[in-house]
């Protein structure tokens, strides 16, 4: 998993907070994705302004956790939703 990379919404697709995590609302199918991640991301997050590597950091610092497990986990969510065409990652390295 590269940390150098940004994530937005592919277009037609909106994210929102919940409890469990977040939401995904696909108009183009239109389908709805629940992901669980509780508080790992806030849904400004694929706005496309911060860096994997700069979440990381956030969360290792927020929570203690080895930054291993966050990248895995985190790679496990963004591999996911790339994958149900969701969201785009872009290299900014």
């Amino acid at each position: 998993m590269s940390v150098c990379k940004v994530y937005t919404l592919k277009n037609g697709v909106q994210v929102r907070r919940e409890t469990f995590g977040l939401l995904f609302y696909d108009y183009r199918g239109p389908r709805l994705y629940f992901v669980p991640t509780k508080d790992l991301i806030e849904d400004d997050f694929f706005q496309g302004r911060r860096s994997l590597a700069e979440l990381v950091g956030d969360i290792q610092e927020r929570q203690g956790w080895p930054t291993d497990w966050i990248e895995e986990r985190l790679d496990q969510i963004l591999t996911t939703l790339e994958r149900k065409d969701l969201i785009d990652g872009q290299s900014i390295c």
